[in-house]
């Protein structure tokens, strides 16, 4: 579970993940090394809003499960 306040750096993407949806994340800035900040959680936990690369983006938590992650020192 991804947690407000905290970052996190992309470490790889799921090798099935759709295609369209893979080229979406990518261009959005969910990149391998790429750093991330979880901004704010919805109140029931579905919606994050993420800082990543100058940009804020919404996102299901369930459309980060596909991407490996590990916490930023």
């Amino acid at each position: 579970m991804l947690n407000p306040g905290c970052s996190y750096i992309i470490e790889k993407m799921d090798h099935l993940i759709d295609k369209a949806y893979r080229l979406k994340l990518l261009a959005m800035g969910f990149v391998p090394g790429a750093r991330f900040k979880v901004i704010r959680k919805a109140p029931l936990g579905d919606m994050l809003q993420i800082f990543i690369q100058g940009s804020a983006v919404s996102l299901r938590a369930e459309e980060l499960c596909c991407i490996s992650l590990r916490l930023a020192p």
